[in-house]
């Protein structure tokens, strides 16, 4: 069963395998997010069937929870059931930036949190909007801007360099948007994620949220085999993004590409099937929507 507790990644991929056609509802289930008497789940959701990417992960141990940036509306019930089960709590919020597949689900719980306390929201700062605007005429500002009218109280900015206690895991953020990052890019909101390591004792995962293949070109020279991890998610959802130079020196044994198969079909300049090729020819495991609810667990 999905929700069979987790020991290390290849249990956790067989029984995703095993219960491909066993009927449950990818876009609402939710497995079993304790992990038992030491370490932490990381968990990733996503609805294969909407066709839609987006980011929503939390992070759990028997007592405690995170969430990554949230996803879309329709993860919102799912999230609320989560945090009412940790007690209507949650004891960090990430949001890596401020597209709608990554905060709306946020932003709804913010605007109607009905019992729920979130303990820290941890943010990278915003660009100047004006700013975006005249550099990436292509891109959407909805999300940010309904962000800014919630005038949300207690937002805590993290900046490169910055080391949180999460948990009780490390979290070490690589990168966040900073003034220097306007000569470096067009692209403020994606390159100016929120790029972080969350370390256990033995394991470690990196979240690259939106960041481009320019910004990981320049952070991949920065810190060079600094950047390894056990586990990976794929930058901007596996296509665009940080390329092989970067994700060689992550060196992961398993990937997380935050969209349905259908993102991969190579139209409109995406490569993610590309990317997924790549990832392969690394020896890691592949763990998208398809599969989802996918897990690990850090030691």
């Amino acid at each position: 069963m999905l929700n069979r507790k987790i020991s290390n990644l290849n249990d956790a991929v067989v029984a995703h395998l095993n219960a491909a056609d066993d009927g449950i509802d990818r876009g609402k289930y939710i497995p079993n997010l304790d992990p038992g008497a030491d370490g932490w789940v990381i968990t990733q959701f996503g609805d294969p069937m909407r066709q839609q990417q987006e980011m929503c992960y939390v992070v759990t141990t028997g007592t405690g929870l995170v969430v990554i940036d949230g996803g879309y509306h329709y993860e919102t019930p799912r999230l609320r059931e989560i945090i009412h089960r940790y007690d209507d709590s949650v004891e960090a919020w990430i949001l890596t930036h401020y597209h709608p597949d990554h905060i709306t689900a946020f932003m709804d719980i913010a605007e109607d949190p009905r019992g729920i306390k979130i303990r820290h929201i941890y943010a990278a700062e915003q660009p100047d909007l004006e700013l975006m605007r005249r550099k990436a005429p292509w891109d959407t500002f909805s999300a940010l801007e309904h962000f800014i009218s919630l005038g949300i109280p207690g937002m805590e900015y993290l900046h490169r360099g910055d080391r949180i206690d999460l948990l009780g895991l490390k979290m070490e953020v690589l990168s966040a948007y900073d003034e220097s990052m306007n000569d470096r890019t067009n692209d403020l909101m994606n390159d100016g994620s929120l790029m972080f390591r969350l370390s256990g004792r033995e394991d470690s995962i990196l979240f690259c949220a939106d960041v481009g293949v320019g910004m990981a070109d320049f952070l991949a020279a920065e810190y060079g085999e600094d950047l390894k991890a056990d586990y990976v998610q794929m930058g901007h959802h596996g296509f665009g993004g940080p390329g092989e130079a970067f994700y060689r020196l992550v060196d992961p044994r398993a990937a997380f590409f935050d969209a349905p198969a259908g993102l991969g079909t190579g139209e409109d300049n995406r490569n993610t099937r590309e990317k997924e090729t790549l990832m392969r020819d690394m020896d890691c495991v592949i763990l998208g929507y398809y599969t989802a609810p996918n897990q690990v667990r850090l030691k």
